[in-house]
């Protein structure tokens, strides 16, 4: 089991490739990897932080502003909880006439970590906690929702960078968001991709506090945890291939139709996203071995996130979210 579930590269069948003309199978291995997943990730990162973060003494909390606190994460752990729902079910649902490649790639699409941001956040912040829950992974634990919102802060900070530069010279700037555009990418993707933009105000609005340091420290493990599992799990891309009979096609050909070729990386598990072409930041282009390019990129991510929170969200959260809206 342990050998199927790891990954075995573009064109293999259990991933959707091979042959164009091979039957379709059901996505067994993308289903299992991401049940695999989230059944890894939930628990560790809820027993990490049970073990190594204490929450706040009751005795040093407001208790007026911690029951507007509960009340407010209550109300918005049922939006993420519902539009968590909607995109996984409408991106799946779409997925059934799409075509073998996208069949398979929704599954491991899934579990980004900006998707797995609402998912967490709707469990931490309490949609199935009314205050007496004694089921363990139900019990609210706002950290970790902050933690994982901290975590996906520099690709969040840089889909604005990205939307301001469209809207004014009609180019992406950083290159984040240009994956719209690209032939793989449905309307119901473009259509539920909204949460990169209203994710870090709406959590730091539902924490209701100033963030603390140790929500980017758990940050920390969440994104290293993300990050190591989808490199065992999910392929760079998945890559049909045709056979001799149908014809070939050139690589730049291959690459633009979606029936033959869909690029995953997910948490940029392989390499840097594609449309980042900066230099400065390319980390893969010497061919690296796995664990090389994995220190690559994990201290590099975990040091703009710091950024950000040190820059940004930290700040926004002492002012007070609520505030300026």
């Amino acid at each position: 089991m342990i050998k199927y579930l790891a990954q075995a590269g573009p064109t293999h069948p259990k991933h959707g490739g091979g042959l164009t003309c091979a039957n379709a199978q059901f996505p067994i291995h993308p289903l299992l990897s991401f049940i695999v997943h989230y059944s890894i990730v939930i628990p560790i990162i809820f027993l990490v932080h049970d073990l190594f973060f204490i929450p706040k003494a009751a005795s040093s909390v407001d208790l007026a502003q911690y029951e507007e606190t509960i009340h407010r994460q209550k109300y918005i752990s049922r939006f993420l909880f519902t539009y968590t729902i909607i995109l996984f079910t409408t991106r799946c649902a779409s997925s059934f006439n799409a075509g073998r490649l996208r069949q398979h790639a929704v599954m491991y699409e899934l579990t980004w970590l900006c998707n797995s941001t609402l998912l967490m956040g709707s469990i931490t912040f309490g949609v199935f906690d009314d205050g007496t829950a004694t089921n363990w992974l139900f019990r609210r634990r706002p950290l970790i929702a902050t933690a994982c919102c901290i975590g996906v802060s520099i690709d969040q900070v840089l889909w604005y960078v990205d939307l301001v530069g469209y809207m004014v010279s009609g180019k992406f700037l950083v290159g984040v968001m240009k994956y719209l555009t690209w032939p793989q990418t449905l309307w119901i993707d473009r259509l539920t991709c909204t949460h990169h933009l209203w994710t870090m105000p709406l959590f730091i609005y539902a924490s209701n506090n100033e963030l603390e340091l140790d929500s980017f420290k758990l940050s920390v493990c969440i994104v290293t945890i993300k990050v190591c599992l989808s490199r065992w799990l999910t392929p760079h891309c998945i890559q049909a291939t045709k056979s001799k009979d149908e014809g070939g096609s050139g690589a730049a050909e291959a690459k633009s139709d979606p029936q033959i070729y869909r690029y995953l990386n997910v948490n940029l598990c392989h390499e840097l996203w594609r449309d980042i072409t900066f230099s400065f930041l390319q980390i893969s282009q010497d061919k690296p071995p796995g664990w090389l390019y994995l220190w690559r990129l994990l201290w590099r991510w975990q040091l703009f996130n710091y950024l950000v929170f040190v820059g940004i969200l930290s700040p926004l959260s002492r002012i007070g979210l609520a505030s300026l809206l």
